[in-house]
């Protein structure tokens, strides 16, 4: 019989930023950012744009391929909400950090909303939050 162990959310942002700390020393200040939103589960949309400030950073494969492990993070805390101008949520949409940075990817959003979708009203606000937990 095998016990569980489960990580504080600290140890687990630290397990998964630790290994970043090298190739992305430059991008320290993002790298910060980045732990102290996610362990503190606010400004969820600062943990997506310090995900793309590393992404860009980061011009060979090898070193992309080694932020795999904290897009997979993100995408499993992370999801994009739409609101109407009441503020009634309309729709939640999973994070899928396909772009190659953040305008392109806020832009796809916007676009998949305007053309797939036929939301009432004339003002729609998309949104990060952390996913609720189960």
């Amino acid at each position: 019989m095998s016990t569980a162990v489960s990580l504080s959310p600290s140890e687990s942002m630290d397990t998964i930023i630790r290994p970043l700390g090298p190739v992305f020393a430059r991008q320290a200040d993002a790298l910060l950012d980045l732990r102290e939103c996610a362990v503190a589960r606010s400004r969820p949309g600062r943990c997506v744009a310090c995900y793309f400030r590393l992404f860009e950073a980061s011009r060979a494969a090898e070193v992309i391929a080694r932020l795999c492990p904290l897009r997979a993070w993100l995408e499993t805390q992370i999801e994009v909400v739409a609101r109407d101008e009441a503020e009634t949520l309309l729709e939640t949409l999973p994070l899928r950090l396909e772009a190659g940075d953040l305008e392109t990817f806020c832009r796809a959003m916007m676009d998949e909303m305007r053309e797939d979708r036929a939301h009432p009203g004339s003002h729609l606000v998309l949104e990060f939050r952390f996913k609720q937990a189960a």
